[in-house]
């Protein structure tokens, strides 16, 4: 193997190995954590409930806001 052999080579290992660090990588994400009980709903569907404060709605996509809010 030559010199530009060996450098090809190399930067193709260090391009699949840089791919897989940037898609399999990353740490996850902390979420905030709700106070015990909270309940959040989404404005326009208020069946759509969920615990957790960063989810979206299941049919329209907003963001879910506390029980108390919706309907105001």
């Amino acid at each position: 193997m030559d010199a530009s052999q060996i450098f090809v080579t190399l930067g193709g290992a260090a391009l699949i190995l840089f791919n897989l660090w940037f898609f399999f990588g990353k740490k996850a994400t902390i979420k905030p954590v709700a106070a015990k009980g909270a309940l959040y709903a989404c404005p326009m569907h208020p069946w759509i409930t969920s615990e957790d404060p960063t989810a979206d709605c299941s049919i329209c996509g907003m963001k879910l806001v506390k029980s108390e809010e919706v309907g105001k």
